[in-house]
């Protein structure tokens, strides 16, 4: 508007003024306008650029968001339902579920145990877990499931007196049996009579494919380890189903136990002596004993058992056969599985059932066999 001002100005001015100065501001006048239209022209530029820009921005930039990533979800499913696979076949392989199992021994006692089946049927090495004085087979439920997630075939009794073996039958009246009050001779009818039915019992087992009872492992803490040392013993007789030894014949009656694993053991427990065992077994019987050195009394009973077994080291070291290994600790018995920071399952006793039962040459030997009593026909 200022600039059309101007120029009614200018034509009232042209109507008095020569015409050669007429000419000149007419021209002057033009060049004005010119100079008012590209003034506007650059207060008020064309709006077609930016609608140019917009559309290079905004509808390409949304686009990859809304389509084909919008659907991606949905084919994310396809792993999913790939994963959603590997249950089964790890459920195939799942370990059975623990039972407990009631077996009555031969002078009446009501024998409580919980059995943890392998998923390796005969090629499974049987584990006989034995517990302290006044303790029970809860105190190896750690280790029993952590054995059987290793394939091993696991059997954890209650002895005598102990646990849920508290009923005693003799003669139609039951009788009451307590840890606090067993009398001594209660404790030597662990090992002939507890174990033997122990033994029965896997010995059914191997017979069903189960586990392969000739590569059986037999560890005990404290009273349980007096009690494995004489099964042990009498097992390399035979256990008295026969009385020309292991063998009947072409029949293996004994001689199942092929590692022992005890901890804090103790020379005499209540009518438990330290049985002498053969001196084949001394010698080559795979053992390893596990004591707290920091309590003065229990390591010093474990080192005089350990000499029962000491021997001369092999020159080859992973032949060795003999393991005795004091630990930092003043825990002793079942509680030394308890320790963190020594993790004695873990570093200590896996390794050795490994290396004596499974990767050493004499465990290619004991293969799985259907077992037979000599009374038996067929």
């Amino acid at each position: 508007m200022p600039a059309l001002s101007n120029v009614s100005r200018m034509r009232g001015i042209l109507c008095h003024r020569p015409r050669r100065a007429i000419i000149v501001e007419a021209a002057l006048a033009v060049l004005v306008l010119a100079m008012c239209g590209s003034l506007a022209a650059a207060q008020n530029p064309p709006v077609q650029t930016p609608p140019a820009k917009a559309a290079h921005k905004t509808p390409p930039a949304k686009i990859p968001e809304k389509s084909p990533p919008a659907k991606a979800p949905p084919a994310a499913k396809a792993p999913a339902a790939a994963d959603a696979k590997k249950p089964d076949k790890t459920d195939k392989e799942k370990n059975p579920e623990p039972e407990d199992v009631g077996l009555t021994t031969g002078d009446g006692v009501r024998l409580a145990l919980t059995y943890y089946p392998s998923n390796r049927g005969r090629e499974a090495i049987p584990v006989v877990l034995l517990h302290t004085s006044k303790g029970n087979r809860t105190d190896y439920k750690h280790l029993a499931a952590a054995l059987q997630a290793q394939g091993y075939a696991v059997v954890v009794p209650d002895l005598r007196g102990h646990g849920d073996s508290t009923k005693q039958k003799v003669n139609g009246v039951e009788h009451a049996l307590s840890a606090a009050k067993l009398p001594v001779q209660q404790y030597k009818l662990m090992v002939e009579q507890d174990m033997y039915a122990v033994k029965e019992f896997l010995w059914a087992r191997n017979n069903a494919k189960e586990l392969n009872l000739n590569k059986l492992c037999a560890v005990g803490a404290e009273m349980g380890a007096s009690v494995a040392m004489n099964f042990t013993a009498f097992d390399a007789v035979g256990y008295g189903d026969s009385d020309r030894g292991p063998y009947y014949g072409p029949l293996q009656l004994g001689r199942f136990v092929k590692a022992l694993v005890l901890l804090s053991p103790e020379v005499s427990f209540k009518g438990l002596p330290l049985v002498p065992l053969y001196e084949e077994l001394r010698k080559n019987l795979p053992v390893l004993i596990l004591v707290g050195k920091d309590d003065p009394k229990s390591f010093d009973e474990s080192e005089r058992v350990s000499k029962l077994f000491k021997r001369p080291p092999p020159k080859n070291p992973e032949e060795t056969t003999f393991f005795f290994k004091p630990l930092g600790t003043k825990l002793q018995g079942t509680k030394i599985l308890e320790t963190k920071n020594i993790r004695a399952a873990d570093n200590i006793i896996f390794p050795f059932l490994r290396l004596r039962l499974k990767d050493a040459d004499q465990a290619k030997d004991w293969n799985w066999k259907l077992l037979k009593k000599p009374h038996e026909n067929g």
